[in-house]
């Protein structure tokens, strides 16, 4: 594994990234602005972020999302938990799983 990642779905990323950064002190390494959703993306700790989505609609549980080194390392995590690889939006290459007490999992790769 590379990163743990803990995406949050927010109503309010301004709100929700100043209580991280400033109550906190974690310090923001990405963001994005699309029409639909914008984001940010805050490091937590050597390989954790915490990323905050503000999108249109309901707020859901956050998945577990583990992020691996390329494709091939998403496609054997998916043959070895049954998971179906996909492209997100945002050209992710990954895919969820159901996994312990009801969290999802979700493995993917940037590249």
């Amino acid at each position: 594994m590379k990163t743990l990642w803990l995406p949050y779905v927010v109503a309010d990323l301004a709100a929700a990234k100043g209580f991280y950064t400033d109550h906190l002190g974690l310090s923001e390494v990405d963001s994005w602005e699309h029409p639909n959703e914008r984001g940010s993306v805050l490091r937590a700790a050597e390989g954790a972020v915490i990323e905050l989505v503000e999108a249109a609609g309901p707020p859901r549980p956050p998945p577990l999302a583990f992020e691996v080194d390329g494709v091939r390392a998403v496609d054997a995590y998916a043959r070895t938990l049954g998971g179906t690889p996909h492209r997100y939006p945002r050209g992710h290459h990954g895919f969820e799983v159901p996994g312990p007490a009801g969290a999802t999992i979700m493995i993917w790769s940037e590249r």
